[in-house]
């Protein structure tokens, strides 16, 4: 099922092997592309539910070609048992369509696949059954991957961190429906990883839903984080912890700052965490002014920041944000550095922002952008 900015609310289907049908849709061999595996019970086209709301963060975000892929007739309640005996059937069929749109010429570095509970563990045997062919995803996410028939951590089946040159992976469920242990070069667990999640209680039982302040509702938080991160990247800023020092204290992270979603630096590794909101919006990361790089693309900075820059528009889209920043990049650093002189109070907080940016790649900018 295809989605792109032309045909935001119409169905475009695609078909294994049939380039005709490839070349007359919507599908823009220019566009980065976001496939989406919903988890179980759930369908690609339900209101609400995490398929249909992911794809419309992603293409108001910029433009993207968004493939979700329905796979309900094989998750159906109760029989999960089954749907884990569909996810090889499904697996194969999904990394087949892929070694098609590749030899159609479209580039595998531009694909992100993306899984909750299920559809995670589906998307890492994806990733296992490209590389057999010589493919390497770049990007794999898993969202709260599924614990149930999945607790065997040598299970070939399970998501891994080689399933892709970048896996990283958000727990909120961990030991009921969703796999608390790590399984992506790095893992976040806001709140913990685990139940309750932040306003579950009260969300459920307002919506007299009792079984599901148990089952469902931390499990599902997983996408509606990562869907907030993909509105706005630096939403959930997390922080490296060592377990065995300062109990119940996190450290920042030696190498800088680490947001949770869609603006994970894949240079990340290990574990992270971090508090969110008991309601939407869920990332505590407070914004301030937007720096808007064109009519569809934009970066938010923290509060205490906001002051330091000035608007910039710039052609282009949002999925050229990367290129935009090589130049907006140093006069955000400029701007910085001219404010500390000006107000000396202010040093400290200003010198935080000039050393992330001054540290990141030598092109001046990180994996902010939806650059896939």
């Amino acid at each position: 099922m295809l989605y792109t900015r032309e045909n935001p609310f119409k169905t475009q289907f695609l078909y294994l092997s049939d380039e005709r049908r490839l070349r007359k849709s919507n599908f823009n061999f220019n566009y980065p592309l976001a496939i989406y595996l919903h988890g179980f019970s759930e369908s690609a086209t339900g209101e609400k539910q995490s398929s249909q709301e992911l794809k419309d963060a992603f293409l108001k975000r910029g433009n993207y070609n968004v493939i979700l892929i329905d796979w309900s007739a094989m998750t159906a309640v109760p029989w999960y048992t089954n749907a884990v005996d569909n996810m090889n059937v499904v697996a194969r069929y999904i990394a087949r369509f892929i070694r098609f749109l590749v030899m159609q010429g479209y580039p595998v570095q531009r694909m992100h696949l993306i899984g909750f509970s299920l559809g995670a563990e589906v998307a890492g045997f994806i990733g296992k059954q490209l590389q057999e062919r010589g493919i390497n995803l770049k990007r794999i996410t898993g969202l709260d991957p599924a614990l149930p028939l999945f607790d065997d951590n040598s299970s070939n089946r399970r998501l891994k961190p080689a399933d892709a040159y970048f896996v990283d992976v958000i727990h909120t469920d961990g030991g009921i429906l969703g796999n608390p242990e790590a399984m992506g070069h790095v893992d976040f667990y806001p709140n913990g990883g685990h139940a309750l999640q932040p306003g579950c209680a009260r969300q459920e039982i307002a919506n007299n839903r009792w079984l599901g302040i148990l089952v469902g509702c931390s499990h599902q938080r997983a996408w509606e984080y990562f869907i907030e991160s993909i509105r706005n990247p630096l939403a959930f800023q997390a922080n490296r912890c060592e377990p065995s020092k300062l109990f119940g204290i996190c450290q920042r992270d030696g190498n800088g700052m680490a947001y949770m979603g869609m603006g994970a630096d894949r240079r990340l590794r290990g574990k992270y965490f971090l508090d969110t909101n008991d309601e939407a919006p869920y990332g505590r990361n407070a914004l301030g002014r937007i720096l808007k790089l064109s009519s569809t693309a934009v970066i938010a900075l923290p509060l205490k920041y906001s002051n330091n820059v000035t608007t910039t528009t710039a052609a282009g889209d949002a999925t050229q944000v990367a290129d935009t920043l090589i130049d907006v990049i140093p006069t955000i650093t400029a701007a910085t550095r001219q404010r500390q002189q000006q107000q000396p109070q202010e040093r400290e907080q200003q010198k935080d922002l000039t050393e992330w940016y001054d540290s990141n790649d030598s092109n001046g900018y990180n994996d902010y952008g939806g650059i896939l």
